[in-house]
């Protein structure tokens, strides 16, 4: 119980961390989203480097009750680079954000609105990409 209670915060800390994040502007948001790699899931370049196969069995070192909420943290992120980053790249960090969020929603008991509107608008945008 202890161990649930302490990953709860860890996933209210990174939402909120992601929140200020976003809120910064330029190279600070870039250097902050970067962080959040690092600080929540691992090196950086390992999470870019992987596509959506590879970061899944990655996810899969993490505990079974936390491999969702990872999976969500990390969807996140590629959605909130993508902001940041140009064409191809952008696109690639949607799609992958795109088949992460449709996952967890096939995977989760757990209905986000939140959740389902970022699909939806990864879809509109991968559509005018």
């Amino acid at each position: 119980m202890l161990q649930q209670d302490y990953f709860i915060r860890v996933l209210r800390e990174f939402f909120d961390a992601l929140a200020r994040a976003m809120r910064k502007d330029g190279e600070d948001r870039s250097r902050a989203v970067h962080e959040l790699y690092t600080q929540y899931l691992g090196e950086y370049e390992c999470w870019q480097n992987a596509n959506v196969e590879e970061a899944m069995k990655l996810l899969s070192q993490y505990p079974e009750e936390q491999r969702l909420s990872r999976m969500e943290m990390l969807a996140e992120l590629y959605y909130a680079e993508a902001e940041l980053r140009p064409y191809p790249v952008s696109e690639t960090l949607l799609s992958r954000a795109l088949t992460l969020f449709e996952y967890i929603d096939s995977h989760s008991d757990t209905f986000s609105i939140s959740r389902g509107m970022k699909v939806e608008d990864i879809r509109r945008r991968l559509r005018t990409m």
